[in-house]
């Protein structure tokens, strides 16, 4: 059986949605949480200089988050069914991982004029947008089912869940403002309702991002 190594900061970001993916397989894997002197230690094991960085058995390690989410989606069979549904979830984890792209420039915004823009902008235009569009990829690919695409949970659904998290974790939405969309908050409820989830959703240390 391999041994997996996922190391990250103490916090959630880019590394969450790879968490997820090991508790949706049922797989044991060491959650290594660095703080910023640790990691510079360490720092120069990293190809890219970066983390999340996972590291299988005594092979090289990889970065890149979507890269790494993407490895440990297939090995679990959680990546779709075939190619085609493989490049549907991949599209909408995609897609994801723009919006997430831009709930981290709000979080580490310091200086507080532009922050207020970034939220702003965020809130008026970019939230509705992206989940306008995800509530019409769901319908056309995964109908009633209550998950992305298909008939059965991806990391798609996983990553849809994840950037709604980060949002109320960030201050910049509430799990209030999600409601208005069924089908997100069918995958939300059936995630948080998986006993697997619920038990990794509660006792998960609290984080800040």
């Amino acid at each position: 059986m391999a041994r997996y190594r996922l190391l990250y900061f103490k916090g959630r970001a880019r590394a969450e949605l790879v968490r997820l993916i090991f508790h949706a397989a049922g797989e044991d894997f060491d959650d290594v949480q660095l703080d910023d002197n640790s990691w510079q230690e360490i720092r120069t094991n990293s190809p890219t200089g970066s983390l999340p960085m996972l590291v299988v058995d005594n092979n090289e390690p990889l970065t890149q988050s979507m890269s790494i989410a993407r490895f440990v989606a297939r090995e679990f069979g959680l990546a779709g069914k075939d190619n085609y549904q493989m490049a549907l979830v991949d599209s909408i984890a995609d897609y994801m991982n723009d919006l997430m792209g831009d709930i981290v420039e709000v979080t580490f915004e310091d200086d507080a004029r532009r922050k207020r823009e970034r939220v702003r902008r965020f809130n008026e235009r970019i939230m509705p947008e992206t989940v306008h569009f995800v509530e019409r990829f769901i319908q056309r690919y995964g109908g009633n089912s209550g998950y992305a695409v298909g008939d059965s949970l991806t990391y798609a659904d996983l990553y849809i869940y994840n950037t709604l998290d980060q949002m109320v974790l960030a201050g910049i939405a509430s799990w209030n403002d999600f409601q208005q969309y069924p089908r997100l908050n069918q995958i939300v409820r059936s995630i948080e309702g998986t006993p697997r989830f619920a038990d990794y959703l509660q006792r998960r240390p609290q984080a800040t991002f």
